[in-house]
């Protein structure tokens, strides 16, 4: 009888040590009330919803470290976010705590946050629902883990957190400040952040956020400062209603964004820091793809037309794009240092003659440095490619095709490279002066190819155009091409021109009149050429004070009409008509 006296007094000290907590079967402390303050280490329960209509106090207060608490699928309810000036449901004092760990419950209607956990660090939150609490859902400390939580409907943030956290899994919708708010040298990811009040997430520097879901929301999707990692995210909608968002935003420098989807947002990618690395994004849809300042380096895909190149940097098409939007250019470039690589895709326009004007491509204003590459232009109304402002530049391996002016205009010193172009209404090809044109081939165009001075025009194939097959100005070299059934000359100069090692054959096709090599002035050099069943071989009349050496003619209706005052070679290098 004695020792059941004693157990029972044991059992009744430690009720009355824990208050209104009791241990449980399992070695867990049951909660039954609150407001209710922890203050030794150990696990506790709740055992059923605990709610208060007391103002200014916090529902569960944990003053100590080593502690889990365990809603147990429950809800701690406040008197309401309106109600009072202060009070949290759950509630972690200063000084910092360490190894807490809370879970699995509601916390809801508290006139500050649901979860005040900023001073617990080294710790766990996990499959909390925090809601409509009048601050912030949840707030965690440095070290945490938060994951697979749910915050909806806060005055503020949905979730709160320090330095070096994982915040992974969680939803949060509704909130009115930014969905996730992480602190310096966060991982975030496989969240998802919709309709919150500011920002989807919102990072400090040193973060990695990757595979979040960000939409909807009334500023960005993503808002990074500086040295960030972006990966994998999806941004749709952002800066809804009359809010102003982008699909990302990096307001520092240093950060790497990469393989991210922005789609229907304000602005897809907004830059406001340099020295950022950004490829592999896909944007569509948004009002503006693309606003960065001077000093990014950036790669990035285009998947809509019409599209404004304003920076640096590459650009690859990630399809056939079409714009059935006349009078309208497809690709505007409108910076220096640009290489565009359409990646064997298709540029293609409203149609050769819808409206009154439309580049495939057009380079806006004086631009150096610009490349364009790999890929069809065709069905655009004035140019498949205009780039008579386009400097130092190159164009190489594109089709140029149905257009309804030139199939390709390129600027002072390029090179024009590797190119087809068939059927435009005019040239096929019109460099300006001090380019290079080589190995490409035009048919079925005005003039096949067309130079401005001093040009270099070798290897190129021209046939069955309207005019003639190459038109080069002054002071050009015109070696190793081949000009056939051509309805002008095969090959017209005017002066101060080497003609060298061409093939001839068949030009003034059909009703034209043409010669296979034609002079209009003089100073020019022509040999070594093979001028056969034109309608004149070479023509070199009136003009006078050219040199006609080694060349051999065949079958065209006059061989040779050269005029007097001409220089022509003798002996070996005699011309020959056979």
């Amino acid at each position: 009888m004695k020792q059941r006296i004693t157990t029972m007094a044991c059992i009744l000290g430690v009720w009355l040590l824990l208050g209104t907590g009791a241990w449980a079967g399992d070695g867990q402390i049951d909660i039954a009330e609150i407001p209710y303050t922890i203050s030794s280490s150990g696990s506790y329960i709740v055992v059923h919803d605990l709610a208060t209509i007391q103002t200014d106090v916090n529902g569960i207060t944990i003053d100590a470290e080593n502690v889990t608490l365990d809603l147990n699928g429950h809800a701690i309810i406040g008197p309401g976010r309106a109600a009072g000036t202060t009070g949290n449901g759950i509630y972690v004092p200063s000084p910092a705590k360490y190894n807490i760990a809370i879970r699995n419950g509601t916390v809801r209607d508290w006139r500050l946050d649901g979860i005040d956990a900023y001073n617990a660090r080294n710790s766990q939150f996990e499959a909390l629902r925090c809601y409509n609490n009048g601050d912030d859902g949840m707030r965690a400390g440095i070290g945490s883990t938060v994951s697979g939580n749910s915050c909806r409907s806060n005055g503020n943030r949905g979730i709160y957190t320090g330095i070096g956290t994982t915040v992974s899994g969680n939803s949060c919708a509704y909130n009115g400040g930014p969905g996730i708010f992480a602190g310096p040298g966060n991982t975030v990811t496989g969240n998802t952040c919709r309709s919150n009040g500011f920002d989807g997430i919102y990072t400090v520097s040193g973060c990695t956020i990757s595979g979040n879901t960000c939409t909807n929301n009334t500023g960005d999707g993503i808002q990074v400062s500086g040295d960030c990692r972006v990966v994998d995210n999806t941004c749709d909608g952002n800066g809804y209603l009359t809010g102003d968002g982008a699909g990302i935003l990096a307001t520092g420098s240093d950060n790497r964004i990469t393989n991210n989807h922005c789609t229907d947002n304000d602005r897809g990618l907004d830059l406001d820091g340099a020295d950022n690395i950004v490829s592999g994004n896909t944007l569509i849809g948004n009002t503006t793809p693309l606003d960065a300042v001077a000093g990014n380096q950036l790669d990035i895909l285009i998947s809509e037309l019409p599209y404004t190149i304003s920076q640096p940097g590459m650009y690859r098409l990630t399809g056939n794009l079409t714009l059935a939007t006349q009078d309208t250019n497809g690709i505007t470039i409108d910076a220096d240092n640009v290489t565009l690589d359409l990646n064997g895709h298709a540029i293609i326009g409203p149609g050769k003659a819808a409206g009154t004007s439309g580049h495939g491509i057009d380079v806006y204003g004086t631009q150096y440095n610009i490349a364009i590459r790999n890929g069809t232009l065709r069905d655009w109304r004035l140019d498949g490619v205009y780039a008579i402002n386009a400097r130092n530049s190159q164009f190489e391996a594109m089709r140029c095709y149905n257009n309804g002016d030139d199939g390709l205009v390129a600027g002072p010193g390029s090179t024009v490279t590797g190119n087809t172009c068939y059927n435009n209404g005019d040239d096929g090809i019109n460099a300006s002066v001090g380019s290079t044109v080589s190995g490409n081939a035009c048919y079925d165009n005005g003039d096949g190819i067309q130079t401005s001075s001093g040009c270099t025009v070798s290897g190129n194939t021209c046939r069955a155009n309207d005019n003639d097959g190459i038109n080069a100005a002054s002071g050009s070299t015109v070696s190793g091409n081949t000009c056939t059934y051509n309805t002008g000359d095969g090959i017209q100069v005017s002066s101060d021109c080497r003609v060298v090692e061409n093939t001839c054959d068949n030009n003034g096709y059909s009703t034209g009149d043409g010669a296979g090599i034609n002079a209009l002035s003089s100073d020019n050099c022509i040999e070594h050429n093979l001028v056969t069943d034109n309608d004149r071989g070479i023509d070199c009349n009136p003009v006078t004070g050219n040199y006609i050496a080694s060349n051999r003619a065949s079958g065209n209706t006059t061989q040779y009409d050269i005029a007097g005052g001409n220089t022509l070679g003798a002996g070996d290098l005699a011309n020959v008509a056979f």
